[in-house]
């Protein structure tokens, strides 16, 4: 995944368009030497959003939050939605009255010239913000005329919304008793009411059949996930605080810890769970923290080191989260923030930021996941997400990731983007808002492959780089890896000096350079992706291949790296998307 744009729901069609790849060879043409993002990776079919990987697949639940983006008309992007927000024009459609709306009238303003959609107990008027939504009207409409918060929620919950729609507000949504919200929305089809009403929705809440009344749907409550079991114990020196997860996938990364004076906050990801230790400690503890993880039972070990040698009488006072746990999708998003601790120039317009932690905070991204970065811009909160990279590939690794006390991210800068410009101006010692990570890539998907392809398109090349250096740093892998780079132009390429190196030191890596705008130098592949291009790179099937793909880049380019994989008569549990 490389840099989201906020504020859509999910896309529907693709216009696609595809050239082949053709070899240029030049006697003398030098060879590439930077890095950056292509934007126009795509194919000429009209393509549907393709049924690969399975429906029900965790592979397809996670593609379904990917943002897919239209080309909006110009005058319409997000800054100049900030700057009609701050014209002084009525966005509310009300006089800029605060209204208290029920549920009837929200139903009453389901059209394209008169929308409504309510989140979170809030009506917003989304009528001026049509021609400005990255996923275009008829994505928006989803929303419209309904409560659309869980639609939100399972695209962008990390998108501050209530400052996008800020002069937009409406009102109060009115809370109605369900018995009496049925027959509010069942009058919607009475003479003289919306055209429009969701029929679906009428049908869903009726409560007759052709044989008379039926009886309400008997609804099923969730299971709770089985409470982990918390224990410590304590040396002269240390004190361990244990949790028996028996969750075989656990890793030390999925461990987050907070801590402000003696509270001390341990939010440990659990499948798709979240569990909290809360504690008040006894005493005073170091900054120092190690975290062992039992892959045979998915132990946790959450080692603390005493300031003083004494024995503590207990661990300390439990709070309010302690030994308690939240689904992972009700999770709300944390902000903590960090201070920039180094920027360098990656190329022309890309830089490798280095983020510092809280003080107190431990924070390992795993590998494959992003952070979200948010800034307030002329009075608007602006969210963009970023995949955590490491270091550097060939050099010597910053100690620090590893101690969860920094991150590096790897950002191109767009001179008219909304958030670009303001991370273009950062220096060591400015704040950064950052997010707790998320993704849903796992790991262990790198233990059991013996063949790594990764296919990406500009920035789209940074989840690849915690790829490549996860199977290149483990000394028991022998993984083969291939990373099929696709960019505009040879300035473009993304730590190509680097990539270059590590192809001459490992055997077990390679890498393609495709351009789509290379200049008469260029003596390398040029073109797009294509089904062609796609199968000359991947190795020849058999049994034995093990193979993984794993693509990254503009969503068009995503969706044909998909539609390509599934044509060729690969599995779901041979490919991964990064998206969302």
């Amino acid at each position: 995944m490389s840099q989201k744009q906020s504020c859509c729901f999910l896309g529907r069609v693709f216009q696609l368009c595809s050239s082949k790849s053709q070899d240029k060879t030049k006697k003398g043409s030098p060879t590439p030497s930077r890095s950056s993002m292509d934007y126009k990776m795509a194919g000429k079919d009209n393509l549907l959003q393709p049924s690969f990987p399975a429906l029900n697949s965790q592979q397809r639940l996670s593609d379904a939050k990917a943002r897919n983006k239209v080309e909006l008309k110009p005058g319409r992007s997000l800054m100049d939605w900030i700057r009609l927000g701050r014209s002084g024009e009525d966005l509310t459609g009300v006089g800029g009255k605060v209204l208290e709306v029920d549920a009837e009238e929200l139903a009453k303003h389901n059209q394209i010239n008169d929308a409504w959609i309510a989140l979170r107990g809030k009506v917003y008027n989304i009528t001026p913000y049509m021609e400005y939504h990255p996923g275009g009207e008829e994505e928006l409409m989803r929303g419209a005329g309904i409560d659309g918060t869980q639609l939100f929620d399972e695209v962008h919950k990390w998108v501050n919304y209530e400052s996008m729609l800020e002069k937009c507000f409406v009102g109060k949504l009115k809370s109605t008793p369900p018995a009496h919200r049925r027959v509010s929305l069942l009058r919607t089809l009475e003479p003289g009411g919306p055209a429009n009403t969701n029929k679906s929705l009428l049908k869903a809440n009726s409560t007759e059949s052709k044989n008379g009344p039926m009886s309400p749907p008997a609804f099923k409550v969730p299971e709770s996930p089985t409470l982990p079991k918390f224990d410590w114990f304590q040396t002269k020196t240390t004190v361990t605080l244990v949790v028996y997860t028996k969750w075989k996938s656990m890793k030390s990364d999925f461990v987050v810890i907070d801590k402000q004076g003696n509270n001390f906050l341990a939010t440990l990801y659990i499948e798709d769970y979240i569990y909290y230790l809360h504690i008040e400690l006894a005493e005073a503890i170091s900054l120092h923290y190690e975290v062992k993880v039992n892959t045979d039972n998915g132990k946790v070990d959450i080692i603390l080191t005493k300031e003083s040698e004494k024995q503590w009488p207990s661990v300390g006072k439990h709070l309010q989260k302690h030994n308690k746990t939240v689904k992972l999708k009700d999770q709300e998003i944390k902000y903590r923030t960090c201070s920039v601790d180094s920027v360098s120039q990656v190329t022309h317009d890309s830089k490798l930021l280095c983020l510092s932690l809280p003080e107190g905070t431990r924070m390992c991204v795993p590998v494959g996941y992003h952070v979200h970065l948010q800034h307030k811009v002329s009075g608007m909160e602006v969210v963009r997400s970023y995949t955590a990279v490491t270091a550097t590939l060939t050099g010597e690794q910053d100690p620090r990731v590893k101690d969860g006390s920094v991150i590096y991210l790897m950002i191109k800068i767009y001179k008219n983007g909304a958030l670009t410009p303001w991370i273009d101006s950062l220096s060591k010692g400015d704040p950064v808002e950052v997010s707790t990570f998320t993704g849903d890539f796992s790991e262990d998907r790198l233990s059991v492959c013996q063949n790594l392809v990764m296919f990406a398109a500009g920035t789209g090349f940074t989840p690849m780089v915690r790829l490549i250096h996860y199977c290149i740093e483990d000394t028991k892998s022998r993984v083969n890896l291939k990373l099929v780079f696709f960019n505009k132009r040879e300035e473009d390429i993304l730590w190509y000096d680097q990539l270059q190196s590590l192809a001459e030191k490992s055997d077990r890596f390679s890498c393609d350079y495709i351009l789509s705008e290379a200049d008469s130098g260029w003596s390398g592949k040029t073109g797009r992706i294509t089904l062609d291009l796609m199968k000359a790179s991947l190795p020849q099937q058999t049994e034995k291949s093990n193979l993984l793909i794993c693509a990254c880049g503009p969503t068009p380019f995503t969706n044909l790296v998909t539609k390509f994989a599934k044509e060729l008569g690969y599995s779901e549990s041979e490919y991964h998307a990064f998206q969302g």
